[in-house]
């Protein structure tokens, strides 16, 4: 098994197994040189699991192998989620097998394009006939041009150093690296919206209630914005 970063169970606290996709997704969640897994997932599942009095096993897998270890009851629960609808109706086994908890984050879809672009880049319908950097295999709007990139660290630097006018990414992987790597690119208000949250294995069913009151309360506190702001406020750890 590949290095993990895990709270260690202690006598009998209780102990979720925690699905992590490689390679990471900056600044969601990834894997230092040390094995510990950091990101805005990560902390916050720390913190509800410290609210719950769990221990967590972070176990870093492909996501294929991630599904199926899923499916056969070897992970408890997955980080940072898209509603099942739109990310994995073709894996009946596993859409009969997930829970999911309340929403905890919304991820926005934003267009990054050149300071000195005169034509507004707020809307999709703007870009019609464009070519724009994209991530290999993910959905762009049929009217764009697209040209595949590996990543969205590659979509950043591009538009950056002017090799290509616009690029789509998440807005905030966007404002990491533009405010992490002090790159040069405006940011535009979000395209698309998709809201983020936990899955739970069902045999896991009867801590969804206690996730969702403890996400519930990171939120009133304030505590669920102080720390993305850690990531994505200019003050990077």
């Amino acid at each position: 098994m590949d290095k993990t970063s895990a709270i260690k169970p202690m006598n009998d606290t209780p102990r979720l197994r925690v699905g992590m996709p490689l390679p990471g997704a900056v600044p969601f969640f990834w894997q230092d040189t040390d094995g510990h897994f950091r990101g805005i997932y990560a902390d916050i599942l720390r913190m509800i699991a410290q609210r719950l009095e769990v221990t967590l096993e972070f176990i870093p897998l492909t996501q294929a192998r991630l599904i199926r270890q899923f499916e056969i009851g070897q992970l408890d629960l997955e980080v940072g989620v898209v509603e099942e609808s739109k990310q994995n109706a073709p894996h009946s086994t596993l859409s009969s097998l997930s829970l999911f908890t309340q929403s905890f984050w919304v991820v926005n879809n934003v267009i990054i394009y050149r300071p000195e672009l005169s034509f507004p880049i707020f809307i999709l319908p703007d870009l019609k006939g464009k070519t724009v950097a994209a991530v290999r295999g993910r959905p762009v709007p049929e009217h764009l041009v697209r040209e595949d990139f590996t990543n969205q660290w590659q979509i950043a630097q591009r538009v950056h150093r002017g090799w290509n006018e616009i690029g789509l990414m998440t807005e905030s992987v966007a404002l990491y690296y533009q405010r992490r790597h002090q790159l040069n690119y405006k940011i535009s208000l979000p395209y698309a919206s998709d809201p983020v949250s936990f899955r739970l294995h069902r045999n896991q069913a009867h801590r969804l209630a206690d996730f969702n009151r403890v996400i519930s309360e990171l939120e009133q506190e304030g505590l669920l914005d102080k720390l993305v702001c850690l990531y994505l406020c200019g003050k990077s750890r």
